[in-house]
């Protein structure tokens, strides 16, 4: 099979998340950047570049942006400003657009409707924000499929018994 066809590998991460129901062994030498926030562009249009502001914390707070992440999250950036602004051609046109019927490259009285060109700009910046979403976990079934692992109760009865055997003989002057 030629390299890059079929299934895009998971990151590690993503596996243990998941719990890697495959029991497929990990990358071990899988490169982890570590976590930080990347410097956003100069030049990103405005509506791209007010996304960026949006989302950074967002994906801060999940914890799954790195500073190597810039271009991923430029992309996404811009194709939301492109989708935004195909968007505002499409509210100002309508879905259909009227297009006059020339004969010898003079205009004539009569037209034909077709799709505005701005619906399928808008469809294919959908696409592209779709695809860096899911990539950042940013979409329903996206972090459905991430399994976050709750707290080892054993290790906080562990924790509470350790910390009580610390605590002086006296019961009198035990603060619990």
């Amino acid at each position: 099979m030629p390299k890059g066809s079929g299934r895009r590998p998971l990151p590690t991460a993503v596996k243990r998340a998941r719990g890697n129901p495959g029991k497929r062994k990990p990358n071990d030498a899988e490169p982890s950047p570590a976590p930080g926030v990347p410097e956003m562009p100069a030049g990103l249009p405005l509506a791209a570049a007010e996304e960026w502001k949006r989302i950074v914390p967002e994906l801060e707070t999940l914890g799954v942006l790195t500073r190597v992440d810039r271009a991923a999250l430029a992309a996404y950036c811009h194709a939301y400003a492109r989708w935004f602004e195909a968007e505002q051609e499409v509210l100002a046109l309508g879905i259909v657009v009227r297009e006059p019927i020339l004969i010898a490259g003079e205009p004539t009285e009569f037209c034909r409707y077709k799709k505005n060109p701005a619906v399928s700009i808008s469809e294919g910046a959908m696409k592209l924000m779709k695809a860096f979403l899911v990539e950042f976990g940013m979409t329903p079934s996206s972090r459905s499929r991430i399994r976050v692992e709750k707290p080892n109760q054993t290790e906080d009865a562990m924790d509470q018994f350790l910390s009580n055997a610390r605590a002086p003989a006296d019961p009198a002057k035990r603060v619990n």
